[in-house]
């Protein structure tokens, strides 16, 4: 029996030992995923941008129930970059700005005014340029009184080839009218809202004259005309006068106009003490005296307005007017404060004041 073991171990070891079981075949290499599909063409909205690169749309959040600071931030930093130059009246740039207001407009819901595009051109003072226009009628009472309003989306372009972004003047107000329509359009009211970015405000209002001589709705049927010119700084930022204005970090300037203006103030005051927001109020003809001017003063002779600004003068016109100094919280004051004007004005139409 001892040999035994031996003699196995002689026999193991001269036929050397068990084989290693053979390596499976390698696994088939899988197939490489196909790329990602690119992105649909952006579809322009408007004819007169036909040949230009669309710009995208920011990422919004389109269904937030209130004004969102993100979409506030994403419109003022997109409007502004210097990649627009400074949005000039007349530019290419330009044309490619109202044709991405023109494709949000219809986005929330809008429709462009009948027989147009939402683009519409003209030419003044040898500028040929354009208002971006849009509506949203309430279907109850399709032919009711309606709201118009409008901010300008050009700026000072460029000078000695560096671009005046103009965040404040005026792409708060730009910013703050696409929140207002988009809100606007998510609550349903039946009030019947016409929405303008008006072209050429820098060039002497020419887009709002424009407008007032051609309107897309007949200025009779305008119960209000709003105009969101500057409202992303701190009121009257860059000015002593801030400092004796009670609570200044919340409040908005506004002006009334002349037509219908005892009405219409009591109307804004029913919507800020709504709000709880404190206003500064400057008289319509000391701002025209001084030169000011913006794109509710052509309708001032038609219809009641309401231009609601910051009155800044900090960066006023300047390069250094730029989205890192933008309160978007001021926009979002601004953008509720309208909306209750709206619901004021429906709810006088309602009463039959």
């Amino acid at each position: 029996m001892p040999r035994l073991p031996l003699a196995l171990s002689l026999v193991l070891a001269a036929c050397g030992a068990p084989a290693a079981p053979p390596a499976p075949p390698p696994a088939p290499m899988a197939a490489s995923a196909p790329p990602p599909a690119a992105p649909p063409p952006i579809q322009p909205a408007c004819a007169l941008a036909a040949e230009l690169p669309s710009l995208p749309a920011p990422r919004l959040d389109l269904r937030a129930p209130e004004p969102s600071r993100e979409n506030l931030r994403a419109w003022v930093e997109l409007l502004a970059d210097p990649a627009l130059h400074g949005r000039a009246a007349g530019s290419s740039e330009n044309r490619r700005v109202a044709d991405l207001l023109a494709r949000a407009f219809l986005s929330f819901g809008f429709s462009p005014p009948e027989g147009h595009d939402p683009c519409v051109p003209f030419e003044r003072s040898g500028l040929r340029d354009q208002n971006v226009i849009a509506h949203l009628r309430g279907k109850p009472r399709p032919e009711g009184l309606a709201v118009l309003v409008g901010a300008h989306y050009d700026a000072q372009g460029e000078r000695g080839g560096e671009a005046y972004p103009g965040a404040d003047d005026n792409a708060s107000g730009v910013a703050a009218l696409l929140e207002i329509a988009r809100l606007h359009a998510l609550r349903g009211t039946d009030l019947d809202l016409v929405v303008v970015a008006f072209g050429a405000e820098e060039r002497g209002v020419l887009g709002a004259k424009a407008y007032v001589e051609a309107p897309t709705v007949p200025l009779s049927r305008l119960a209000l005309m709003v105009n969101l010119d500057m409202v992303g700084r701190p009121l009257l930022d860059g000015s002593p006068l801030r400092l004796v204005v009670p609570r200044a970090s919340e409040a908005l300037g506004f002006v009334v106009g002349t037509r219908d203006g005892e009405r219409t103030r009591a109307l804004l005051d029913r919507a800020a003490a709504r709000e709880d927001r404190p206003l500064f109020g400057i008289p319509e003809a000391a701002m025209t005296r001084l030169g000011y001017a913006s794109d509710s003063v052509p309708f001032g002779p038609h219809t009641p307005t309401i231009f609601l600004s910051d009155a800044a003068l900090a960066d006023y016109h300047q390069p250094t007017d730029t989205p890192d100094q933008i309160d978007t919280d001021q926009i979002g004051r601004a953008v509720r404060l309208t909306l209750t004007v709206l619901d004021e004005v429906r709810k006088e139409r309602d009463s039959g004041r």
